[in-house]
């Protein structure tokens, strides 16, 4: 097919967009068909045409079927034979200059120098590949028991054209980024975002910046992977160092002479052919891990690296590089940041996972969709690694969660960086872990119980500050310290990737789950009756609610936190009379019903039907009662009841069903009626079955007046609550329904606290499952 190079300058001759210059490379620099350019580029086949059609026209190609396709191709190649021609042209100039003795010795003269023949450079490429496919081709992190095939699992990254420390952003732009809900790693960032392959092609030199676990190396070794299978970069020898390898190498040789020793070493190229091949510009090479040269050696391997590509600049050059490292300056390198997975990334992430068994796949996606925690830590492919370990062995997630937020925790703290013997530069060498996590679980307790997602560097040095004023040979000058304080900052964004400068100057924890488990954390650690108390207090604000599972979960026994919870989620509604009669209402119908099964479960569902009914419109009133007499029916007669229903109840019931209101109501009187009827024991039941009979025939027709609805309504109501004890109009204020709305959630809170993995004693648990949404005595 056709050059790149001569591709890439006809699509900006062109102004061919971003993505349809992407697809045009692909499709036109290599024998592809339209279903292989999609797959590459991630997008439907559908996408992929519409994308063609577009370039089609700015070509000013018109026309249906193949033809287009030939058309353009017939183009291209007039274009490049018109290219060809010149460069005959000039190559012939050239050679008449130097015959007449008028050329000058210069390497650069007309663009031309002697060149490795194109054979000796095919040959080079061939030899090189199976080194690269040694170095490059798998991948072994964490407990993994084998290196798996970095094809097989490899997903596509995007990454971001504005680093994101480096955006003069104020605190309101933050908040206003993250809305009401999200969570600090799934929540959308206002930056454009490319495919890393896009980035890549169109930039020679890129310097890489990602967090820990982003996905940095594997993302280096596919590319060279790829360019080594002839994929992209065709014509280029790919050359991959791992800089810490270089840097620790004993002899320190400059990273010229420890490539050509290493290509040499492999029978790859001699010396000469090296020093040819980067001269005329026909390597891209990738270095890995800047950030993981130990600090001893960074200011020669700095400078070598410099010297290196200002010298053989006609290469392709990558190197990566941890946020937050040192800033690294390379005047002619643009900077990207490797973004988080979205939520399509982990699906096709973990489809290749679990490739050999679609029902993990199914479920696992279906557990991390479910949980926002879990999947706030899905988008770092590190932690999403650790995710699918855990659920490889277990076939699901851990009850008890915070020892799932342990190991992902331990991950970024210890183990990765341990696993791969990397040793980091210990600017808080002084810190144990032990300490280190102390530190973190302050700073996660100060700002979390301020409100604090995101916080100013000053801020943040302050509370370091504080905490290490108090370690064993702490400086006492507080220049000193705050000198100290900020270089934890910067070594714990480095080498754990746990705090991330989010804007310039302001930072949050990389994850809100990690915020919360430490919030946890330092409440337990140092548990007393009074820290206990001030946690069950925020039983009612929901941005708490996983601070308390948490610690709940992390608890040696957990009694006296729950049943603080459950005291203060009494105090929501305790001095609200209409709201305790309610409650009174809930436990009369609760302790009515002869059935053996958990008194906690009868009166949520009766609970929920309360709320269901008080939350009608005059719209749906007469739905919403019918359907509340059936559910009531059929516990009754069938003492069926599931716990989970019964709290999702008032969501159905909340619905508005003003379209096919006939319809749902014929449905359910006729339910009710049959319920009845089955039940005829006595005169009640004759009474209320034919008065259901009377309100069915007398329904007026849906176009009815609201005032003969009403009418019907009340009349309906009033047989409810004489045969049913149900269907009472409670009228409750706004202020009562968010306070009964908080008692619910608050209630829930404690039912899954008791049905996680928490210890408690049994007679904690019995105590506390009998009080559970009673009435205050």
């Amino acid at each position: 097919m056709f050059p790149p190079k001569f591709l890439v300058k006809i699509a900006q001759n062109h102004q061919l967009s971003a993505d349809q210059e992407r697809v045009f490379l692909l499709r036109f620099s290599e024998n592809r068909d339209d279903r292989e350019v999609a797959n590459l580029l991630g997008i439907s086949e559908e996408a992929y045409r519409k994308r063609m059609g577009e370039i089609y026209r700015k070509f000013d190609i018109a026309g249906k079927g193949p033809g287009k396709n030939n058309r353009l191709l017939h183009v291209l190649q007039n274009q490049l034979e018109e290219e060809t021609s010149v460069n005959v042209n000039l190559a012939s100039n050239f050679s008449e200059a130097k015959s007449s003795g008028s050329y000058i010795s210069s390497p650069n003269f007309l663009g031309f120098q002697e060149n490795l023949d194109e054979e000796v450079v095919q040959q080079i490429r061939d030899r090189s590949q199976q080194i690269i496919q040694e170095r490059c081709a798998t991948m072994r992190v964490l407990d993994m028991s084998h290196p798996i095939n970095l094809e097989e699992i490899y997903t596509g990254t995007d990454v971001l054209e504005k680093i994101t420390g480096r955006r003069r952003l104020g605190m309101s732009d933050l908040l206003a980024t993250y809305h009401s809900g999200d969570r600090l790693g799934i929540s959308a960032i206002n930056e454009n975002r490319v495919s890393s392959i896009e980035a890549l092609s169109r930039n020679k030199k890129i310097m890489l910046l990602g967090k820990p676990g982003a996905g940095k190396t594997t993302l280096l070794k596919f590319t060279a992977l790829k360019c080594s299978q002839g994929e992209i970069f065709s014509d280029l020898v790919p050359i991959f160092v791992t800089l810490r390898q270089y840097a620790g190498n004993d002899s320190q040789p400059s990273i010229l002479d420890y490539i050509t020793q290493d290509l040499h070493s492999y029978d790859i190229a001699n010396p000469l052919e090296i020093k040819q091949l980067l001269t005329q510009g026909r390597a891209i090479l990738f270095w890995d891990g800047l950030d993981e040269v130990r600090e001893v050696d960074l200011h020669r391997v700095l400078e070598d690296l410099r010297s290196f590509s200002e010298k053989y600049y006609n290469n392709r050059f990558i190197i990566t590089s941890r946020l937050g490292a040192q800033e690294y300056v390379f005047e002619k390198f643009t900077e990207f940041e490797l973004a988080n997975f979205q939520p399509l990334q982990i699906s096709h992430f973990t489809k290749r996972w679990f490739s050999e068994n679609s029902r993990h796949v199914e479920l696992f996606l279906q557990k991390v969709e479910a949980n926002r925690p879990i999947q706030e830590l899905a988008t770092n492919p590190l932690l999403l690694t650790l995710l699918c370990l855990v659920f490889d062995e277990y076939g699901d997630f851990p009850t008890n969660r915070s020892e799932l937020y342990r190991e992902g925790l331990d991950v970024l703290l210890k183990k990765w960086d341990a696993k791969r013997n990397i040793e980091r530069h210990q600017i808080y060498k002084n810190l144990s872990m032990q300490r280190k996590e102390d530190l973190l679980a302050q700073v996660a307790y100060t700002t979390f119980n301020q409100g604090d997602y995101f916080f100013r560097q000053v801020d943040l040095e302050r509370y370091i500050t504080d905490y290490i004023r108090n370690l064993p040979k702490a400086h006492t000058n507080e220049e000193e310290l705050h000198l100290d304080s900020a270089a934890i900052i910067k070594a714990i964004e480095a080498q754990h990737g746990l705090f991330v400068e989010r804007a310039k100057g302001i930072y949050s924890f990389s994850h809100l789950t990690f915020q919360e488990y430490l919030t946890a954390r330092e409440i337990i650690f140092n548990g007393n009756q009074q820290t206990l108390l001030f946690l069950a207090s925020k039983i009612a604000e929901e941005r708490w609610q996983d601070v308390l599972r948490l610690a709940v979960s992390m608890m040696r026994t957990a009694d006296e936190l729950l049943l603080l919870m459950q005291k203060q989620c009494n105090l929501i509604i305790e001095g609200d009379e209409q709201l305790q009669s309610f409650l009174d209402w809930v436990n009369q119908k609760a302790s009515s019903i002869p059935i053996n099964g958990s008194i906690r479960s009868i009166r949520a569902f009766y609970l929920t039907l309360g709320r269901g009914l008080s939350q009608s419109t005059p719209a749906n009133a007469a739905n919403v009662l019918a359907r509340t007499l059936v559910l009531d029916l059929d516990l009754c007669q069938n003492h069926n009841l599931n716990l989970e229903l019964a709290f999702d109840l008032a969501n159905s019931l909340e619905t508005n069903q003003e379209e096919n209101i006939g319809l749902d109501l014929e449905l359910d009187l006729s339910l009710a009626l049959e319920y009845v009827l089955e039940d005829q024991k006595d005169n009640q039941a004759l009474s209320f079955s034919e008065s259901l009979r009377s309100l069915i025939r007398s329904r007026p027709h849906p176009t009815a007046t609201p005032e003969e609805w009403q009418n019907w309504t009340s009349e309906l109501r009033e047989q409810t609550m004489r045969h049913q004890n149900i269907g009472k109009v409670w009228n409750f204020s706004d202020e009562q329904m968010l306070k009964l709305h908080q008692y619910c959630e608050a209630n829930k809170l404690i039912v899954e606290c008791l049905d996680s993995d928490c210890y408690l004693n049994q007679s904690t648990r019995l105590k506390i499952e009998q009080n559970l949404l009673l009435p205050k005595e």
